[in-house]
C-alpha cells in the first residue's frame, strides 16, 4: 500500500469512527475539524465509502448505513480495547490519542494479545534487555510525541505484537517482527518494554 491509500484508509476508519460515536449523521465541517488532513483526503475517503455503501450524504451531511455501523462497532471495538489498556499507563486524554493511532495498524491477533497482557500485573523489560533467542511480546511503548509514536507503530512495532532480536549494530539493535526484519535505533528500544514467555505469568487476581 503506498502513502497515498495509507492516508485514505486511515481518513476512512476515523469518519467510521467519527460517525459511530456520534450516532448521528454529522456535517462535512465536524469531519474536516476532527480529521487534521488535507481536504482533499477527506473528499476522496468520503467518496470511497459512498461507493463502497458504508455512508450516506444528503448535502452536507452524512450518516452510517446499516453495513457501515458493522464497520464503525468494529473499529470502536479496537479503539476502546487499547485506550482502556493505556489507561494504567497513561491519563485518559493520553490513553484516548494513543488509541487513535493504533487502531488503525493491528490485526486481531494483536487485539487478542492485548486481552491477554491487560490480565498481567507487570510490563517487562526494555527490549534492549531481551536476550537473544528469546521472543518478547510489546506491552508498551514509552514516546510521549505521537508523531514520532505513529511513525513506530507504522513499522508493525505494537503493543500485542511478537518481536525478536537477532542482532546488534553499532547503534541499533536488529528486530524481527513476523517475516520483517529491520534495524532499530537503540534509543527507540529503550522505551519499548516487552514481556517474556507471556503463558508462564501469572495474572492478576
Amino acid at each position: 500500500m503506498n502513502k497515498k491509500s495509507n492516508i485514505i484508509k486511515i481518513v476512512k476508519e476515523d469518519i467510521l469512527r467519527i460517525l459511530g460515536e456520534r450516532k448521528r449523521k454529522i456535517s462535512l465541517d465536524i469531519i474536516k475539524e476532527e480529521i487534521k488532513v488535507s481536504y482533499s483526503f477527506v473528499s476522496e475517503a468520503i467518496e470511497e465509502l459512498k461507493r463502497e455503501g458504508l455512508i450516506q450524504s444528503q448535502k452536507i451531511f452524512f450518516r452510517l448505513t446499516k453495513k457501515g455501523e458493522e464497520n464503525a462497532k468494529d473499529i470502536l471495538r479496537t479503539h476502546l480495547i487499547f485506550e482502556n489498556y493505556f489507561k494504567k499507563t497513561r491519563t485518559e486524554n493520553e490513553a484516548h490519542k494513543i488509541a487513535h493511532i493504533l487502531e488503525h495498524y493491528v490485526s486481531e491477533e494483536v487485539l487478542n494479545n492485548i486481552k491477554k497482557l491487560s490480565t498481567f500485573k507487570e510490563e517487562g523489560i526494555y527490549l534492549t534487555k531481551l536476550k537473544l533467542p528469546k521472543k518478547g511480546l510489546i506491552t508498551n511503548i514509552m514516546i510521549s510525541d505521537n508523531g514520532l509514536f505513529e511513525r513506530v507503530v507504522s513499522m508493525g512495532i505494537v503493543p500485542g505484537e511478537e518481536v525478536m532480536i537477532t542482532g546488534e549494530v553499532s547503534n541499533a539493535i536488529i528486530i524481527k517482527i513476523k517475516n520483517k526484519k529491520f534495524a532499530l535505533d537503540k534509543d527507540i528500544a529503550r522505551k519499548i518494554k516487552v514481556l517474556e514467555e507471556v503463558k508462564d505469568k501469572k495474572k492478576v487476581k
